[in-house]
């Protein structure tokens, strides 16, 4: 490895989340905010009983935690205060063409101090030329700010098949996970580090051994890692992709709903119930705990 293991446990959707417990992906009201609040404290919780075992020193070379201030207010600074390391989201949720949010990027980094910044792009080689050279401008900014006041930029890129792409493949998504996918996000790499610095990839599974292993070769000719991100997926699926991940050379992984959702599901059912949210917690911790196992065993 070229780095310390980097194993963020990702909180960081925002209309993901209210559309799954309110049906709605409008401003949260302050009830909803009150849930989703303690729903991310919780996340916070099940990370750090996670850790428990483990010195600081281990705790903050390896775990980490993605999450918003918007929707769990708090759990960034107490991230801070027991020294994990935080990345914070900086583009505008649920956007087809990545912006940059809040406009003050500069200031937003600067209150936060978060050790990544975050973005989530969605990016696809055939998608319009203006669209993607918008989205590269826009980047390239983002990444300047972020690397100026100390933050690493890590990037997430998505690269969801045009309705030709998925013809290719008889309209079979799984196939195009594994045979088209991996080139297309490889392709897309190159032109957005022709104009962006990068220095984390958080990207979905890029098929068998060999192509992961291109992929992250691709990032480090540009001074950068990768890590797997979890695409909600069930635990023996993302077991599975942990594994070639990590004997591929990625240094870690975000991984978010498949180790929380259940977890919170209960605890928006019963928000008051102190054996409910105990149990959460328990659960959050051994989900990430096996995760890591997971990769950390296929190194």
């Amino acid at each position: 490895m070229t780095r310390d293991n980097l194993l963020i446990l990702a909180a960081d959707q925002r209309p993901w989340l209210t559309n799954a417990l309110f049906g709605h992906t409008d401003t949260a009201t302050a009830g909803q905010r009150a849930l989703t609040t303690e729903a991310k404290h919780l996340i916070f919780e099940g990370l750090l009983a996670a850790t428990a075992g483990e010195t600081t020193e281990d705790a903050v070379a390896g775990a980490a935690i993605l999450v918003d201030p918007e929707l769990g207010p708090g759990v960034p600074e107490r991230a801070l205060a027991h020294s994990i390391p935080l990345a914070l989201p900086i583009e505008r949720a649920g956007q087809r063409v990545y912006e940059t949010e809040p406009d003050d990027l500069r200031g937003y980094l600067k209150a936060f101090a978060p050790t990544y910044s975050k973005v989530l792009v969605r990016y696809n080689p055939a998608d319009p030329a203006d669209e993607r050279a918008l989205q590269r401008t826009r980047l390239a900014e983002a990444s300047a700010i972020s690397r100026d006041v100390g933050c690493e930029f890590l990037f997430e890129l998505l690269v969801p098949p045009t309705d030709e792409q998925l013809a290719q493949v008889d309209g079979d998504a799984e196939r195009y996970a594994w045979e088209l996918r991996p080139e297309l996000t490889r392709q897309a790499m190159r032109e957005i580090l022709d104009e962006v610095g990068v220095d984390i990839w958080k990207l979905e599974h890029q098929g068998d051994l060999e192509s992961s292993r291109q992929t992250v070769e691709l990032a480090h000719e540009h001074g950068g890692e990768c890590i797997l991100l979890g695409a909600g997926g069930d635990t023996e699926t993302v077991n599975g992709w942990l594994e070639t991940a990590a004997r591929a050379g990625f240094v870690g992984f975000a991984i978010g709903r498949s180790i929380w959702w259940e977890a919170v599901q209960a605890l928006a059912a019963a928000p008051t119930d102190a054996g409910v949210r105990s149990r959460s917690l328990e659960k959050i911790a051994a989900t990430y705990s096996g995760f890591v196992t997971a990769f950390t065993r296929a190194q």
